[in-house]
């Protein structure tokens, strides 16, 4: 088939989606597909400190994926610039698309940003390509849901577009079965809608003596939990930060905040002033050193702003079940997060109110290496059973098939 992929993020960018989406492509690719996607030029807020002032082709190809990408002004702390990118990245993408002059068979798109959904009912009504949207986050939802968007009109457009796009996808994608309640009860049809967890490639094991970022650092002596992420209202880390403060007594305890995002110097600041001398943070990095920090981790750490309501999963799971990573999720235990780390019996679960719980369980965690060991194992045979990407390649095979002959 001749696939078309549509993601705001791509490699060389850092990030959950920009490896997502790269690693779903090359697989494709690999299966004989003729493989595009559509994305933005890197920001440079987004990329590793060696490629921060590298120039980009617009065009070019990477492991048989054939990239095409967008320049267009972006400003990661500006929430207004933010939202603004969101409603014009689908002109910039169709501008895109229409120069390939490529019939595609199918096309897959990355959700958020919400209004991509233009970007698919344009290239189907103009073009006849169906298109099946990839919702991994639900907005306006968890906008509302931690107070970044308050605005009462640009919520009520953001949820016309999202009814529009639940009425009128030709097939949805989701990362959980609450994903599916989610949108059926705002109008999407059940039978069009489908959950597939993110998938990536097994790692192999022979790599495992590259995995020495606790000797680099010096911290062989330690504990080393970690977060590895976007640093972003969402997730609630200052209550990372809280138990961490109360830990520093624990000197065979070290914290490591790995990412980037607009609370990043709330963070940086909280740290400084508050004397939190167990805690490091670090700036976005390479794939190769992003796995070596996960996989180099005692613990590693989920976590999600307890207002947080829409059924969403951190992208950084699949990695780290990948990793065989034991589990600590500071999460509500009534969320999606909480109820895959159940299923998989892969971690455990502190609500992200109470602190004194979290103290207690780091404690008691890193006394049990048993346990962890346990934990991270249980993860890994749930990603090798449910995050296959080789499977999940297969899954939307079937679905292409399916929503291209309906098109025939």
């Amino acid at each position: 088939m001749k696939l078309l992929l549509v993601v705001a993020y791509f490699v060389p960018e850092i990030g959950s989606a920009a490896h997502i989406y790269f690693d779903l492509a090359r697989a494709f690719a690999m299966r004989g597909h003729e493989v595009h996607v559509i994305t933005s030029y890197p920001r440079k807020f987004n990329l590793s400190k060696n490629d921060a002032d590298k120039e980009f082709p617009l065009d070019e190809e990477i492991n048989g994926v054939f990239v095409h990408r967008c320049k267009h002004n972006a400003i990661r702390d500006n929430v207004i610039i933010r939202g603004m990118e969101h409603f014009i990245l689908p002109l910039y993408y169709l501008r895109s698309f229409q120069k390939l002059k490529l019939k595609f068979d199918a096309c897959l798109i990355y959700i958020p940003p919400l209004p991509l959904y233009y970007f698919a009912r344009f290239v189907k009504i103009i073009y006849g390509v169906p298109s099946v949207l990839n919702y991994q986050d639900f907005h306006p939802q968890e906008l509302t849901d931690v107070g970044v968007l308050k605005n009462s009109i640009l919520i009520k457009i953001m949820e016309f577009i999202e009814r529009q796009s639940y009425k009128n996808a030709d097939f949805i994608t989701v990362l959980s079965e609450g994903g599916i309640d989610y949108i059926t009860k705002r109008g999407g049809d059940s039978s069009k809608i489908e959950h597939v967890y993110n998938g990536c490639s097994i790692y192999d094991s022979k790599r495992a003596n590259m995995w020495d970022f606790k000797k680099i650092e010096g911290i062989e002596d330690k504990v080393l939990i970690s977060y590895a992420g976007i640093l972003s209202p969402f997730q609630g880390i200052d209550n990372i930060l809280n138990a961490a403060k109360e830990l520093q007594d624990h000197k065979d305890i070290i914290f490591y905040l790995i990412g980037d995002g607009i609370i990043k110097d709330h963070l940086a600041r909280r740290i400084r002033d508050e004397c939190i001398s167990n805690v490091k943070l670090l700036p976005l990095q390479p794939r190769d050193k992003y796995l070596n920090i996960i996989n180099s981790s005692d613990i590693s750490l989920v976590s999600l702003d307890e207002r947080m309501k829409a059924p969403c999963i951190p992208g950084k799971i699949l990695n780290l079940m990948a990793a065989g990573q034991p589990l600590l999720a500071v999460v509500p235990n009534d969320c999606e997060t909480a109820k895959l780390l159940i299923c998989s019996n892969s971690g455990i679960i502190v609500m992200p109110e109470n602190i004194e719980e979290l103290i207690s369980v780091i404690l008691k965690m890193k006394d049990n290496p048993l346990t962890l060991k346990e934990l991270g194992d249980n993860g890994k045979i749930f990603f090798k059973n449910n995050m296959n990407l080789d499977k999940n390649v297969i899954v939307y095979e079937k679905i292409f098939n399916c929503i291209a002959n309906k098109i025939k």
